[in-house]
This record gives C-alpha cells, sequence and structure tokens, in this order.
C-alpha cells in the first residue's frame, strides 16, 4: 500500500510530457483573397513566425501566446512558410501557403456581368409594373 502511495505521489509531481504542436491542416494552404485562418493544436503556449520564399532571410514573427488560430491578411502573390514552435522548443511541420490573387480584368468582368443582370432585372420590374 505504501510502495503505491509513493508511486501515485511521484506521479503527480512528474512533469507531463510536452508534444509538439501541429497544425490542424496538412500539406499546402492556397488564398487566392490574400488572407487565410491558420488553426493548430498545442498544450502549450506557441509563436507562429512566416517565411516568405522570396525573402528567406526575413521570417517574421506573427503571433506569441496560448490562441489555437489565428487570421492572417493582406499578403501578396507569392508562396510562403508557416512556422510554429511550442514554448517547450518543439515544433510542428512548416505549412506551405501560397496566395495567387484574381486578376484585375477577372474581377472587372464579373463586375460588368453584375452590372447587366442588375440593369435588366431593374427595367424587367419597371416594365412589368407599367403593364398592371
Amino acid at each position: 500500500m505504501q510502495a503505491a502511495m509513493v508511486l501515485f505521489a511521484l506521479f503527480l509531481v512528474t512533469p507531463a510530457v510536452a508534444q509538439a504542436p501541429v497544425f490542424s491542416d496538412e500539406g499546402t494552404l492556397s488564398s487566392d483573397t490574400g488572407h487565410v485562418l491558420v488553426q493548430w493544436q498545442s498544450d502549450e503556449p506557441v509563436s507562429l513566425s512566416i517565411e516568405s520564399k522570396a525573402d528567406p532571410a526575413g521570417e517574421k514573427t506573427l503571433y506569441a501566446g496560448k490562441a489555437q488560430a489565428y487570421f492572417l491578411s493582406g499578403l501578396a502573390n507569392g508562396e510562403y512558410t508557416l512556422r510554429l514552435k511550442g514554448e517547450s522548443g518543439l515544433s510542428a511541420t512548416p505549412l506551405s501557403l501560397t496566395v495567387a490573387h484574381q486578376s484585375l480584368s477577372q474581377a472587372l468582368w464579373f463586375t460588368l456581368i453584375g452590372v447587366i443582370i442588375t440593369l435588366a432585372i431593374i427595367v424587367t420590374i419597371l416594365k412589368g409594373a407599367r403593364d398592371d
């Protein structure tokens, strides 16, 4: 009985083994808008950093704390690497992010189509109201 109490006491004071943080998404994230929600699981505070493949020496810390997600916005076209490191020094497998914004010409065409449809609806409503 006494041995069991000693083992139990040792179990209580032995620190838990920290596990490496893990990104919720695996592989490569992609965005055509320049923003993305990055999520992860971790038992400890983490730091999230980003590095542009165009500037490998420019790694920048985005967040440090206990949250499990970070909304990243304002990114230019390009390829990025996201790194997540726990307070204990353990790191998640890096996550790749590709940003390729929609083209301006495509956006203008969609706007033109929207204007045409809106005008057609207005004309139809006005013409229908006059016939009554």
